[in-house]
This record gives structure tokens, C-alpha cells and sequence, in this order.
């Protein structure tokens, strides 16, 4: 099966058999190059990265391009229905909250309530979930008022709605996130069977027909198959608070948010890095799991976010922040190479090989991982959008290194 895609895949991409052609064709003198000491090493470095990623992508990418449930872990148990609280904080999002709380409340399990902490909204958020717990017993709100959280973003908040849950599972989303079914909340439990902690997710998002979209699609794939990846190879690093669940023990047992209650991001990536393990985390990946969330209107949106995320990597565990940018680095280290290979006059078309053999594997892997995550399909233009995200990284993280505050 595996061979039959390959070979599909390849023949579809047409333009990089043609550029490996091309190479051929535009003359053979860079097979009669001489490698001396600095060629030499030059080629072995070169050498070494595209093989390191193309490993990588195979290995780590590759769980979660060709991912397969393990039923003997989460099997159709009919008797396995664990009571579950939905839990999300919300500040300032009704018009959100009218179109996604419906479908959570109304998912088809049999023992589950929906914790909403309202973090002291100024727009019609109360209004709203007051209406809607008039229509579904199972709601349970939480309001805060500003004077009440003396803390930065919304691990106080979270922390609240926790220790109001009743139940012991407990479910993260978010008001700007719906689930894709009425079988989400039965799909992530199934993770528990196995007797774990925490149970990760992924979120996909909507497919917009804009640029901003397609970037925002093509990096939360990217970041989906390395996390995902990662943890399914037992080494867990950290979480989407959009669809993710821990137990509520386990939550208190690990001292909660409070070694974190400086920092104003991260209260999901951050606990899991923190907590999780090759024993007590497991990965739910199937169509029932993943839920849909609505991407950022403006680019501005975008950047805020995305500082975010790289305030909460920089206190990520050395190692774990190694893996969030090792394909980033090493892609970066190719282009360097590129640049030298012209001042030095190294054979060019050695690199363009190189890319070549790099970016098909990437191709196949960005295709099938679309298929598995339901994403928008940006493999035919993963090279290209991994260029501009080193562009787009470096001078984000740059400027978040003077930003004090987000």
C-alpha cells in the first residue's frame, strides 16, 4: 500500500523529475568536480542534514502521516462512559459562544456537563449563557469579575473552572472551537482506557480562501505533525488547549498552573511540557476527535498569536525546544549552504539535488498528513511556504524578544 502511494505521489510530482532532469541535462562537468578538503566537508555536511531530515520526516512526521488507532488500546468498550466536564474560559465572546456551545452541549454522552468561566466579559457573554442555561441543565457557569484575577491570562480563570468540574476528565476547548460531530467528547475518552493522564488532540482549522489562511493552515500542520508525532513516539512535549484532556487528580497531584502563574501564556503547551510523559500520555487521531476552530481575520491576529506561542516555547524544556525548531534550523543550514556553494563555487547542482530528494519525501508526507488531519492540502507548496516561514519566524521571534508583554 505504502509503495503504491509512493509511486503515485512521485509521478504527480512532475515539476521536481523535471528539475532533476534538467540537472543532467544542463551539462556534466559537476560530475568530474574534484573535491578538495573544504568540498569534501562541505559535501559531507550537506549530506548529513538532508539525510537527519529526511529521517525525521519519515520517522516523526511520517506516525502522523500514517497513522493507524490502536484498537487493542481504545476498542469499542460499550460500558466505557466515564463521567466528563467540558471546560473553557471565554472573555468578550458571545457572538462565538451562540454558534459553538450548542453543539458541545448537545453531544450524544451519557454523564458530561459544560463548565463556562467568564472571565469579567464586557460584551453580551453573561447575557448569553445565562439564556442557554435556561435550555440545557448541563451548563454550569462560572463568572469572574476584573478585581477577582490579579493574574495574567487565563490560567486563574482555567484553575477556577477546574475545581468547579464535577467530574474527574476533564475536556479543554475553547469558545472559537466547535466540534466537527456529536461524537467528540466519546472519541477523546476513549484515550482513558488505556488507563493514561492526559489525552492530546488535534484542532483543525476552517478553510478560507485567503493567503493568511493558507499560512495559518500549513503551520498548524506543521506544528500538529511534530507534537503529535513526537508523542506518539513517547515523547510528549506539549498540547492544543483547543482539544485536550487530563484528569482532574492528576491536575491538582502536579501543583495545577501555580509554577506558572508568572508567565501569561502557555496554560496548555506549558503543563503538558511540564507533566507529560511516555507513560501517562496518549494520542487520540481520528475523524470523530478532531474538532474545527475559526482562524484569525488579520494578519495582526496572527502575529499576537503566534508571539504568544514563542513566549511559551522559551520556557519549554531545553530538549523540547531543540525538536520545535530542528527542521526550521537544519532547512536554514541548506540555504546557507546554497549561498556558499555560489561563493565558493561549489557545484550547485549538487544542492539542487539534495532539495530535490529533500522536498519530494517532504511532499508525500505533507500529502498523506493532510488526509489524516482533514486539513487544507498545501503539500505542492510546503517548499515554498517553509521558505517564507524562515522569514516570517526569525523576524517575529526577534521582535518577541523585546516584548515584554503581549
Amino acid at each position: 500500500m505504502f509503495r503504491n502511494i509512493l509511486t503515485k505521489l512521485i509521478l504527480n510530482c512532475e515539476f521536481l523529475i523535471l528539475l532533476f532532469v534538467f540537472i543532467f541535462n544542463y551539462g556534466m562537468d559537476f560530475l568530474d568536480y574534484n573535491f578538495d578538503t573544504i568540498g569534501f566537508y562541505f559535501a559531507i555536511i550537506l549530506g548529513i542534514i538532508v539525510i537527519f531530515q529526511i529521517f525525521y520526516y519519515l520517522i516523526v512526521y511520517g506516525r502522523v502521516a500514517f497513522f493507524k488507532e490502536n484498537k487493542s488500546k481504545t476498542n469499542d468498550n460499550t460500558n466505557f462512559f466515564p463521567s466528563v466536564s467540558v471546560v473553557m474560559c471565554v472573555k468578550d465572546d458571545a457572538y462565538n459562544l451562540e454558534k459553538t456551545l450548542p453543539i458541545i452541549l448537545e453531544q450524544e454522552y451519557p454523564n458530561f456537563e459544560v463548565v463556562v468561566v467568564n472571565d469579567a466579559s464586557k460584551d453580551e457573554t453573561e447575557y448569553v449563557l445565562r439564556v442557554l442555561q435556561e435550555i440545557y441543565p448541563n451548563l454550569n457557569v462560572v463568572n469572574l469579575f476584573k478585581n477577582v484575577n490579579g493574574f495574567l491570562g487565563k490560567k486563574y480563570p482555567l484553575s477556577l473552572g477546574i475545581k468547579s468540574a464535577k467530574n474527574e476528565i476533564i475536556l479543554f476547548t475553547e469558545s472559537d472551537t466547535k466540534p466537527q460531530n456529536y461524537n467528540w467528547i466519546s472519541s477523546m475518552v476513549k484515550g482513558f482506557q488505556a488507563n493514561k493522564e492526559i489525552v492530546l488532540g488535534f484542532t483543525n482549522f476552517v478553510q478560507k480562501p485567503t493567503f493568511l489562511s493558507t499560512l495559518m493552515q500549513y503551520e498548524n500542520q506543521t506544528l500538529a505533525m511534530n507534537f503529535l508525532g513526537n508523542a506518539i513516539l513517547n515523547n510528549p512535549y506539549m498540547g492544543q488547549g483547543r482539544n485536550l484532556a487530563y484528569k482532574k487528580e492528576f491536575f491538582f497531584d502536579s501543583g495545577g498552573f501555580i509554577s506558572q502563574y508568572n508567565v501569561s501564556v502557555g496554560e496548555d503547551d506549558l503543563f503538558i511540557n511540564k507533566n507529560a510523559n511516555s507513560k501517562n500520555t496518549t494520542v487520540i487521531l481520528n475523524k470523530e476527535s478532531i474538532n474545527l476552530s475559526s482562524p484569525k481575520e488579520k494578519t495582526e491576529e496572527w502575529i499576537i498569536q503566534k508571539k504568544r506561542h514563542f513566549k511559551s516555547l522559551s520556557h519549554f524544556k531545553l530538549k523540547d525546544r531543540l525538536i520545535s525548531t530542528i527542521i526550521p534550523f537544519t532547512t536554514f543550514l541548506i540555504y546557507v549552504l546554497l549561498i556558499l556553494s555560489i561563493l565558493f563555487q561549489f557545484p550547485w547542482q549538487y544542492i539542487v539535488m539534495a532539495l530535490v530528494l529533500k522536498y519530494t519525501i517532504q511532499i508525500i508526507i505533507y500529502y498523506k498528513s493532510s488526509k489524516t488531519l482533514g486539513t487544507k492540502q498545501v503539500a505542492f507548496i510546503s517548499p515554498f511556504l517553509e521558505v517564507l516561514f524562515l522569514l516570517i519566524n526569525t523576524t517575529i521571534r526577534f521582535f518577541t524578544l523585546f516584548t515584554k508583554k503581549i
